[in-house]
C-alpha cells in the first residue's frame, strides 16, 4: 500500500456459510438459533393451558391445536423449571407448510443475523441442528433445524438424542 494510491482488499468466504436472520432463545444454559423462515409467532407460556393428547402435549392456540415440544427434555439438558414455578418462559412456533410445532424456551433474546457453519463430519448426522453460529460474546451457539425437528416430533420419533454442552465444548 502506498500514501494516497489506496489499498485494495478482497475477503472470500467459503461457499459452506450461510448468513440468515434468526431468533436467538435460550433451553437451559444454553443458546439456541432458529431461522425466522421457520418461526410463525412467539407468545409468553401459560402452562395452565397445557392439557395431553394421545400422549403429547398441546395447547390451544386461537382455536387450533398446537403441539409443544420440550426443548429442555428433548435436548437432555438440565430443565429450566424451579419449583417456584412463577418463572416465565416461552412458546416459539415453528412451522413447515400447514404443520406446526410450538418449542418451549426458558428466554427470547431476539433477532440477528447469524452466519451458519455446518457441523464436522462427525457430527453432520445428528438430525434436528442445521449448523452452529459464533455468537457476538465469541460462544457457539447450536441452529436448530426447525424442520427435522417438527417432522421427528410430530411423527413420534425424536431426533438422536445429543447434550448440547456436548456440542458447546
Amino acid at each position: 500500500s502506498e500514501r494516497g494510491i489506496g489499498t485494495k482488499m478482497t475477503i472470500t468466504l467459503p461457499i459452506t456459510l450461510a448468513i440468515v436472520s434468526a431468533l436467538l432463545v435460550r433451553v437451559s444454559e444454553q443458546t439456541f438459533a432458529i431461522p425466522l423462515a421457520s418461526v410463525s409467532e412467539a407468545i409468553a407460556f401459560d402452562g395452565r393451558g397445557v392439557r395431553v393428547v394421545d400422549g403429547r402435549e398441546v395447547m390451544t392456540l386461537r382455536g387450533t391445536t398446537l403441539p409443544l415440544c420440550r426443548l429442555d427434555r428433548l435436548l437432555e439438558l438440565p430443565s429450566g423449571e424451579t419449583g417456584r414455578g412463577s418463572r416465565r418462559r416461552f412458546v416459539v412456533v415453528a412451522s413447515l407448510a400447514s404443520r406446526r410445532l410450538g418449542l418451549i424456551v426458558d428466554h427470547l433474546y431476539g433477532q440477528q443475523d447469524i452466519v451458519i457453519k455446518p457441523l464436522g463430519h462427525s457430527l453432520r448426522d445428528v438430525r434436528g441442528f442445521a449448523g452452529a453460529t459464533e455468537l457476538g460474546d465469541q460462544r457457539v451457539g447450536l441452529v436448530l433445524d426447525a424442520a427435522a425437528l417438527i417432522e421427528e416430533v410430530l411423527a413420534g420419533t425424536e431426533p438422536d438424542r445429543v447434550r448440547a454442552g456436548a456440542l458447546h465444548g
